[in-house]
């Protein structure tokens, strides 16, 4: 593929992670894609097939550049708590500094109406987050060798809760109320 068109991918994915964070997975359509690059829908049909595979490529992406982030969760060079603040900051970041949910968030509040290939992706990227969560939290002495997967389901979902609960309410202090208890 030339330089060109894999600019021209990459514009088209930037453009879609852009639209579904903004307003979930029916907020754009391939001619809103090509009207925002200056190209024909069909041009952006040659890349992505259907609309689902743009959104799975996407999804793809964003869980390949997540996962690229997280430091090995059984380093030494890092303490459990500090790797867990850091991924509690991370959300934080989103929801407060960058006052938006996250991609995921987003398709996960359009699941329904995910093609299948969508779902399939989206449910890749929980299970990376949760198995890095759980292995950070295996590190920890005071739980024991079962609560690592609880506790990574519910830092989670606390995490998620919080990032709902602020972009509802508009009160940022919320987010530390929430995860206070985890850091």
């Amino acid at each position: 593929m030339t330089a060109e068109k894999v600019d021209t991918k990459s514009k088209i994915m930037d453009l879609a992670e852009q639209y579904i964070i903004a307003g979930g997975y029916g907020a754009f359509s391939f001619r809103d894609i090509a009207e925002q690059i200056g190209i024909k829908s069909a041009s952006v049909h040659y890349h992505f097939r259907t609309k689902g595979d743009l959104a799975s490529a996407v999804m793809k992406r964003y869980t390949k550049e997540f996962a690229s982030q997280l430091p090995d969760p059984m380093t030494s060079e890092f303490e459990p708590h500090a790797m867990i603040n850091g991924f509690i900051d991370g959300f934080k970041a989103k929801v407060i500094d960058q006052k938006h949910m996250s991609l995921c968030t987003m398709l996960t509040a359009d699941k329904e109406a995910l093609p299948e290939e969508v779902r399939e992706s989206l449910a890749v990227f929980y299970e990376v987050k949760l198995q890095w969560l759980q292995q950070v939290l295996s590190r920890l002495p005071t739980l024991s060798a079962d609560e690592p997967k609880t506790a990574a389901v519910r830092l989670l979902a606390c995490l998620h809760g919080a990032s709902v609960l602020v972009q509802a309410t508009g009160k940022e202090d919320c987010f530390e109320q929430v995860v206070s208890a985890w850091r």
